[in-house]
């Protein structure tokens, strides 16, 4: 066992791959991913993959104190971001060459182990129209703006141009971070607009918009700054993102689990569908889904509970404002009738000093008579119809 090579070093030799290799976004995520394996992999007591791997026992071990790891580590996290974060752990193991019996056990406990993390999920993140104004104000003014910083580093104008590109086209257009990093300047066009998809099956499917005029501006804006260099338009993912993150601050775009991405814009297009009345199927060709229920049960849940409760609401402000205009219709017949009714009670009761208004008392039979003969009326019993 002891000229097996330690877990810890094998794992932060993978590491170290994924830095040369991979996005600084995905090597932050894996980083996160592979301390929890190690964390996972000293509590179980293992030095080597193969003490790992020694029987299935073992490897229930280490899913078992996964599990006791999740419930601690990852009780704040969304459930997707847990879910995300055990994929990658399956496919770190398959990378560093853990037995196909390992990758088995661990992905048919998934469903288990990220249940102990909680089942935590965030609101859909939108932004508002006020939102959108503030971001647009801050687009425009960002070539003038010396001061701007992303990540600490005042930006020259070509970034700033690209940034404001990037912005505008997933503002405009709803689509993924993936698809905007795909464009070249053949798919810009003074009419059209052309992308590939670039998710699931659906990658590399063209889709085909029209071109916005406030977009071919900020695209010939900055084609002025690339010099014709690469054919390529936007070159650093995590640097835009960053970019992105430090604009929807400045705007004032904040939600409760920090996320500030452009996909925002993607929950706005639903929500804007939802509103105006637009067909559910119509809304889903806009995000690119192959079919309109993913639109309905992502984008769409929070919305029609919101509309639901909109209703409500106004229904119970009609009620509130309608006691209140009845009242106010009685308070004005009261007025109206205050006059008269003062007349009457200023009067005090009527005096009889005309022996022609005396009044007239009339006995059982209905002959006039004085009122010490006046018969009173007989009393009924209880139950007389």
């Amino acid at each position: 066992m002891s000229g097996h090579p330690s877990i810890t070093k094998i794992l932060e030799e993978s590491l170290q791959v994924s830095r040369l290799t991979k996005n600084p976004s995905t090597v932050r995520g894996r980083k996160s991913t592979i301390d929890m394996i190690l964390r996972c992999i000293e509590k179980s007591g293992y030095k080597t993959l193969a003490e790992l791997e020694t029987s299935p026992l073992t490897i229930a071990k280490f899913i078992q104190t996964l599990r006791e790891d999740m419930a601690v580590n990852a009780a704040e996290m969304a459930r997707s971001t847990v879910s995300q974060k055990y994929s990658q752990m399956c496919k770190i193991f398959d990378e560093i060459g853990a037995k196909k019996i390992t990758i088995t056990m661990l992905r048919d406990s998934k469903q288990r182990v990220i249940q102990e993390g909680g089942d935590i999920i965030y609101p859909q993140e939108t932004i508002t129209q006020t939102q959108v104004i503030e971001v647009m104000k801050i687009l425009n003014q960002l070539q003038d703006d010396d001061d701007f910083e992303v990540k600490g580093t005042r930006t020259s104008k070509r970034k700033k141009a690209m940034l404001r590109l990037y912005l505008l086209v997933a503002a405009c257009y709803a689509i993924r971070q993936g698809s905007i990093l795909l464009l070249t300047k053949q798919d810009f066009n003074e009419e059209t607009f052309t992308y590939l998809l670039a998710k699931g099956k659906r990658h590399g499917e063209p889709c085909l918009r029209s071109m916005h005029p406030v977009v071919w501006q900020a695209y010939t804006d900055y084609l002025e700054h690339t010099n014709g260099a690469s054919d390529k338009l936007f070159t650093c993912g995590s640097w835009l993102s960053a970019g992105v993150k430090d604009i929807m601050l400045k705007a004032n775009v904040e939600t409760k689990n920090g996320r500030h991405g452009i996909h925002r814009f993607r929950r706005a297009w639903a929500t804007y569908c939802y509103i105006n009345n637009i067909p559910l199927v119509d809304a889903a060709a806009g995000l690119n889904h192959s079919d309109s229920s993913s639109t309905e049960r992502v984008y769409q849940d929070i919305n029609v509970k919101q509309q639901r409760a909109s209703q409500r609401l106004n229904e119970f402000a009609d009620h509130l404002l309608g006691v209140s205009q009845r009242l106010s219709e009685f308070e004005q017949q009261l007025e109206n009738m205050s006059p008269w009714m003062a007349d009457i009670f200023s009067s005090g009761q009527p005096v009889f000093e005309d022996e022609s208004l005396e009044p007239v008392f009339m006995d059982s039979k209905g002959n006039l008579s004085s009122y010490e003969e006046v018969v009173p009326a007989p009393r009924l019993e209880l139950g007389t119809p």
